[in-house]
């Protein structure tokens, strides 16, 4: 397996390539008359590119988190990275950003909410200076999402429980990690009130059907992520272990689906898929197999061992199409590769263990 400085510098060359291209671009957004049949860059000034506004932001994320590895300082590429950044995430183009999540309030809910709040996160913990001002700029940003947050997730009846965008698990964890960061006790309290009502009473989920052919989430692997970070360790204990019985090594979930047509963009979200499920099991596995082995339990320690032998093979076909030459790919896998690769490498101790 690569190791992550193998793509420092080819996926920062894919993210600067992706947020200085305005087309094509796919505006999610409801007009409610002409006024609102203009180009993306005048309602959107810093994210109206990489071909959706989800994708844009966390592929400036990408770039951000690029800059604080250890080959960043001398590359030819970080000038131009920090430059554009500045560029894009002005104080006057975030105030425009928010203003616009605040207008339309349903809009990029929750997916490009946890990324807007990622990009924020990751710009305050960068060493770099100019990185840190940008964070200042971004949390108006950071703000107006986790006040949506707050204004949501007490409407919400049920959790979204699918592999694509509106899953409320996936979004849910990442804006609480954030919230911690900033102490947002509100927001965490919130989002961990939610998660008990959603998921608590919740076992042994079907990961042998929960998959379909442009998923790049798994729902129950997206939930056991959240709860990780909500339940207590006495409640992990007895969670988790349930919650993922049904899932084995030889499990569908843990098998990577080939893309037939690498055009066509939904279908591409499986490259996703598997590195998204790679990384959910480099989190949850060392938790399974911690937990097996106070208990004593064989069956766990070898249940988790089994999970870590697949990621692997879930990486490798989204690791290609990160850096491939169709766009429906690489304008938005790097990110989940990236993430995928800092994980392995913490995890590669568990498997000779």
């Amino acid at each position: 397996m690569p190791t992550p400085e193998d793509f420092v510098r080819p996926f920062a060359e894919v993210a600067l390539a992706n947020i200085t291209r305005e087309y094509p671009f796919a505006a999610h957004h409801v007009a409610r008359g002409l006024i609102d049949i203009v180009p993306a860059s005048e309602k959107n000034p810093a994210f109206a590119n990489s071909f959706d506004w989800h994708s844009s932001v966390h592929m400036h994320y990408l770039l951000a988190s690029l800059l604080g590895t250890e080959s960043a300082p001398g590359a030819e590429w970080r000038d131009e990275a920090i430059e554009i950044l500045a560029s894009h995430l002005s104080e006057d183009n975030m105030r425009a950003e928010a203003d616009f999540l605040r207008d339309n309030p349903s809009w990029e809910r929750p997916y490009g909410w946890a990324w807007a709040i990622d990009l924020n996160r990751a710009l305050n913990a960068s060493e770099i200076s100019e990185l840190r001002t940008l964070g200042k700029n971004t949390q108006v940003l950071a703000d107006t999402v986790f006040e949506l947050v707050l204004e949501w997730l007490p409407k919400v009846p049920e959790p979204v429980r699918h592999g694509v965008h509106s899953n409320t698990a996936f979004a849910l964890r990442r804006i609480l990690i954030s919230a911690r960061a900033q102490d947002r006790v509100d927001v965490v309290d919130a989002i961990a009130t939610a998660a008990h009502r959603f998921y608590a009473e919740d076992q042994a989920w079907n990961f042998r059907q929960e998959r379909s052919g442009h998923d790049f989430l798994s729902p129950g692997l997206c939930e056991a992520d959240l709860m990780a970070e909500v339940l207590t360790e006495d409640e992990l204990k007895a969670w988790l272990p349930s919650f993922l019985s049904d899932l084995a090594s030889e499990s569908p979930a843990l098998t990577p689906v080939e893309v037939l047509d690498l055009t066509d963009g939904q279908q591409s979200h499986l490259y996703g898929l598997g590195l998204s499920v790679a990384a959910s099991v480099m989190r949850l596995a060392p938790m399974l197999q911690s937990i097996g082995k106070e208990a004593d339990n064989g069956e766990l320690v070898e249940q988790s061992k089994g999970m870590l032998a697949r990621v692997d093979a879930l990486m490798s076909p989204g690791l290609d199409a990160s850096v491939s030459d169709e766009y429906m790919s690489s304008h938005w896998v790097a990110t989940f590769a990236w993430e995928a690769l800092g994980l392995h490498v913490a995890t590669d101790n568990v498997l000779s263990t």
